[in-house]
């Protein structure tokens, strides 16, 4: 299981039952239609990921997986990322 990076004690109020961050709606969606559009885009090219097994459980990863992976990306680094791309 990937944790969500750690939070200060004025965020505690945002967190699950998990002591996970909770995700926003718009930032909530976001995850969803990668889930949606990465599952597509691969099953395209890999038939045995479309199957009733494997759909749901393609969902659930990415949404539950992918922002906590997100958090753990350090800031500085995401930002030094987006100035090189930007140059």
């Amino acid at each position: 299981m990937v944790a969500s990076a750690p939070v200060s004690s004025a965020e505690r109020s945002d967190l699950d039952v998990r002591g996970s961050r909770r995700l926003t709606g718009k930032e909530e969606w976001f995850w969803y239609v990668v889930a949606a559009i990465s599952y597509i885009l691969f099953g395209i090219w890999h038939k045995f990921l479309l199957n009733w097994f494997v759909g749901p459980l393609w969902l659930i990863t990415v949404v539950v997986a992918g922002p906590a992976i997100w958090d753990r990306i350090p800031r500085s680094r995401r930002r030094a990322h987006r100035s090189r791309d930007q140059d």
